[in-house]
């Protein structure tokens, strides 16, 4: 039944995986509203007051993850953005979609300032922009992440 509808097996997210996803969904949400990190912040906050059953699934590293990611993000906002900038060649930051911006400003983060090798955050990356992109943003992704992969 399922080939008939075109559905696929979804792997089940879990662990810091599921925790990298949420995260997503938050800074796209900032990043769709052209939020401050003050904003950023509080988007936080508000979450984690409207979706209590969710988060009570999620486990305290999980949580953290959430937390001092956003934290992080929110301190290095223009920062991590600057980098993106200096890093896409012959592409405008303002042209670059929402998906594919969501993502980079993420895994910069995750690659600069929590020091997460870049090899996880590229895989991580890739999966998040096949499965919220378009079928191009993977690659679009993946080749920014290459050069800001090589400024350490």
């Amino acid at each position: 039944m399922k080939e008939i509808f075109g559905e696929e097996t979804k792997k089940t997210k879990a662990g810091i995986r599921l925790a990298r996803e949420e995260l997503f969904k938050l800074v796209f949400g900032a990043e769709s509203t052209e939020a401050t990190p003050d904003e950023l912040k509080q988007d936080f906050d508000i979450y984690l007051q409207n979706d209590e059953e969710f988060i009570a699934t999620l486990n305290e590293n999980q949580l953290e993850f959430i937390r001092s990611s956003i934290n992080g993000i929110a301190e290095n906002y223009d920062n991590i953005k600057d980098i993106i900038k200096k890093n896409t060649k012959n592409w405008a930051y303002s042209r670059i979609g929402l998906v594919e911006r969501t993502l980079l400003i993420i895994a910069t983060y995750e690659f600069l300032f929590k020091n997460t090798p870049i090899e996880v955050v590229a895989n991580e990356t890739v999966e998040l922009a096949k499965e919220y992109g378009n079928e191009k943003s993977y690659e679009f992704v993946n080749g920014i992440l290459a050069n800001i992969g090589k400024i350490k």
